[in-house]
């Protein structure tokens, strides 16, 4: 198997030296670029094609929220947000954003190995508290009838996407195990993304877990992080 193919993005030159050196040491990971600011990482996913960016959340010429705004949700890759203080606030909105992790700086190696490895196998990456403020966050409805497809107006295989969503498949998974299209599985994703008043895959799993749309997923792909971590 290829190894994943990482690249970091942080404006201390020390601490990526160190995350190479510790990288080197596991085959399963490759680093394929650095970047020092924002807008060479913006520049970097575009040339290098990573599976994984990791994301410094104070970076010099912009914020690690602000690369990920710009850089949308409707990327390949996967983004781990790194950072020595990431207040509530930061973490709600990098998730909204479309990361799919989020590790403090002082956290064990290990735990930076296992949150790339969750995030690959299509895991978010957060605490317990982060996920109950996102469920939250997400839009409220009635939900009083025992139908959820009549109520939010799902056909059946919207619900089935749905419920791919919440495995943490993409697009092109979802289209495999269907046997339609890409093209027609984006286009199922924005009738759902309107009916529920979501904007990205991330509002949609939590929406659907709130809403006990997920009630017959076997697991939901949420990673929570443990408190120590």
């Amino acid at each position: 198997m290829s190894p994943t193919r990482i690249l970091m993005a942080d404006d201390h030159a020390i601490f990526r030296q160190g995350l190479r050196k510790l990288f080197d040491e596991h085959q399963e990971f490759s680093i394929v670029g650095e970047a020092s600011n924002g807008t060479e990482a913006m520049a970097a996913v575009n040339d290098l094609t990573p599976d994984v960016l990791l994301l410094d959340l104070q970076l010099g010429d912009m914020t690690g929220l602000d690369v990920l705004r710009r850089i949308g949700t409707g990327v390949k890759f996967k983004t781990i947000l790194l950072g020595a203080d990431i207040q509530r606030a930061d973490e709600l909105n990098a998730i909204l954003l479309g990361a799919s992790g989020i590790v403090r700086k002082y956290a064990a190696s290990e735990t930076l190995f296992k949150s790339i490895r969750a995030v690959i196998a299509g895991e978010i990456w957060i605490k317990r508290e982060v996920i109950d403020d996102l469920i939250q966050m997400m839009p409220g409805r009635d939900s009083s009838t025992t139908n959820p497809l009549v109520h939010f107006g799902l056909t059946a295989r919207e619900m089935e996407i749905v419920q791919a969503v919440v495995h943490g498949l993409g697009n092109k998974e979802i289209s495999e195990k269907l046997g339609i299209s890409p093209f027609t599985v984006k286009h199922y994703m924005t009738r759902i993304f309107d009916k529920l008043l979501v904007s990205n895959r991330v509002e949609l799993a939590l929406f659907a877990v709130r809403q006990g749309l997920a009630k017959n997923a076997r697991q939901v792909q949420l990673h929570v992080v443990p408190k120590t971590q």
